[in-house]
């Protein structure tokens, strides 16, 4: 009983869903990137924190901005403080164009 018990605990702690809470650290090129741009500011000079919630918090040359990330496994969405968040699984399939 102890090991199964045991072994139930060892299956849900390697468990994909355990690793949510480190996904939004998947989105930080992203957030870089962004700020890096939106700061007008070298890369060298951006510096991003990883707040709770999938917020983030960049600082660079003399500027401040606040961004969120949505994760779903590796893919991330990153937008400013203040737009909404629309999850992969909401998004609409891409339309083929020509070319």
């Amino acid at each position: 009983m102890l090991r199964s018990l045991l072994a139930a605990l060892v299956a849900l702690a390697l468990s994909p869903a355990c690793t949510v809470g480190n996904v939004p650290s998947n989105a930080l090129p992203m957030v870089r990137s962004r700020a890096t741009s939106d700061l007008e500011c070298a890369d060298s000079e951006v510096q991003v924190e990883e707040q709770l919630g999938g917020r983030f918090q960049a600082i660079g040359c003399g500027r401040k901005a606040y961004y969120r990330a949505a994760c779903e496994g590796l893919r991330c969405v990153v937008h400013d403080e203040g737009e909404a968040i629309v999850p992969w699984r909401d998004r609409p399939e891409p339309i083929a164009t020509e070319r």
